[in-house]
């Protein structure tokens, strides 16, 4: 399996993220490892409400995604996504799915 562990500033430059991007193959595509443990202060923490996934027997969660991630640079921009609406959710507490919409037209303008 290919991976590559790379570092990331949110846009807002308040959280500095570090993720491991694994080539699970055409199958499973690319997972995104989270290495950071976040402090989601007093933010909901589950799975769910922060989009992340763990797998029995590894030591990190990853970013869930909807679809399967087929390249490295598809795999990029989730993670820039999933970091600056993390980012968001700490700070406001609005919803992430929101968030993520949010950003996602602002990036269309």
């Amino acid at each position: 399996m290919t991976y590559q562990r790379i570092g990331y500033t949110t846009g807002d430059r308040s959280l500095q993220m570090d993720f491991v991007f694994m080539d699970g193959g055409p199958a499973i595509g690319w997972r995104i490892y989270i290495i950071n443990r976040m402090d989601y202060k007093a933010r909901n923490t589950s799975f769910h409400a922060t989009h992340r996934l763990h797998t029995s027997g590894e030591t990190y969660d990853y970013i869930c995604w909807a679809g399967r991630i087929a390249t490295f640079e598809q795999a990029k921009a989730v993670a820039s996504l999933w970091s600056d609406a993390t980012a968001l959710y700490i700070r406001s507490g609005v919803d992430f799915d929101e968030i993520v919409k949010r950003l996602l037209k602002s990036n269309e303008e």
